[in-house]
């Protein structure tokens, strides 16, 4: 199996997950680290050393500014989770390396840079994925499965529900700043609700109606409202949301419902259910569906390196992205952001 060598911008909590899940990967070794603190970069560093060390190098490079890491040699992709404000240009600037490049959402909130992004990878001839990490999760693939066979009829309705405290453990830090986590608790973590709705529906928003409330921060944490979608191919048909989302509470918790014509689906915290009338909410299994659902690895992370080893497992390249961009920007517009 090809080595293969990956480098990780930002060292905060993202970074070391990042790092934990690529080292459960055999051959792979993480042989950079990088971020503006760089006593972050060195203990992670130190994390990196007691998994797998890069036996062609050795010791873990640290750097504090991300344009020198993509230059650290024999590298072969990097991750990115950096605050949101520098995802674009840090992509660009791996791609430019000749890296691929795995990056944490969002993407951007800026619909010409998504387009940016998703030309300069065709030029590069390089990969890049956006961790939208519940894409990857073997129920979420089954009720997509589902969905998608029409066996249960169109969608007739969606409701939404999401909660975490995103107001105390983030004080002080990037999260609250407006300038580096546009749209605060809404823009950022609730993204995961959202794409995988568009996801999994290959739904469209049309109209979005919302009310946000900073909650004495300077980002939105509290955001409540309605919207209607459309079908890609049939605009006229209009499908009801209601949405509540909640970065003031006291535990993470999310609720996906979708109801169609003959059944109702139903995420709750990451457990795929469904029923049909005739039983009780019960989760979603392969027997339930009339063919197989595509088989992948259960991370962006796991996924993203089987692909650069010959597989075709991505299933978040950066044009995806733009259901949740426009229900977001529409949504923030409406509220006065």
């Amino acid at each position: 199996m090809t080595p293969l060598r990956a480098g990780i911008v930002g060292c905060g909590w993202f970074g070391r997950v990042h790092l934990e899940r690529l080292s459960e990967i055999s051959g792979v070794y993480v042989t950079a680290l990088s971020d503006p603190f760089l006593e972050a970069a060195q203990v992670l560093a130190r994390k990196a050393a007691a998994h797998q060390i890069d036996p062609a190098q050795g010791k873990v490079a640290t750097y504090a500014r991300a344009l020198e890491m993509f230059a650290h040699p024999k590298l072969d992709f990097v991750v990115i989770a950096s605050p949101n404000k520098h995802h674009v240009p840090q992509i660009l600037a791996a791609l430019a390396q000749g890296l691929h490049v795995l990056c944490e959402k969002p993407l951007t909130l800026i619909p010409e840079e998504v387009t940016q992004v998703d030309a300069a990878m065709k030029a590069s001839g390089k990969r890049v994925a956006i961790a939208y990490q519940s894409r990857y999760r073997r129920n979420a693939r089954l009720l997509k499965a589902a969905l998608d066979s029409g066996k249960w009829g169109k969608i007739v309705a969606v409701n939404i529900f999401g909660s975490e405290d995103w107001k105390t453990p983030n004080i002080g830090t990037w999260r609250h700043d407006p300038e580096r986590c546009p749209g605060g608790y809404f823009g950022d973590a609730n993204g995961h609700q959202l794409d995988m709705l568009f996801w999994l529906t290959g739904l469209q928003p049309r109209e979005v109606h919302a009310t946000m409330d900073t909650c004495g921060t300077r980002v939105p944490l509290m955001t409540w409202g309605q919207a209607t979608l459309t079908e890609a191919d049939n605009t006229q048909q209009t499908i009801p949301m209601v949405f509540n989302f909640v970065g003031i509470a006291r535990h993470w918790r999310e609720e996906i419902a979708i109801q169609t014509e003959r059944a109702d689906f139903l995420i709750r915290d990451t457990v795929a259910l469904w029923t049909d009338g005739n039983k009780p909410f019960a989760p979603l299994t392969e027997s339930d569906l009339e063919t197989a659902s595509p088989l992948i690895d259960d991370t962006p992370d796991s996924a993203f390196v089987a692909t650069l080893r010959g597989a075709n497992l991505i299933v978040s390249e950066p044009l995806s992205v733009n259901p949740v961009l426009n229900f977001t920007r529409m949504a923030l517009a409406d509220a006065g952001f």
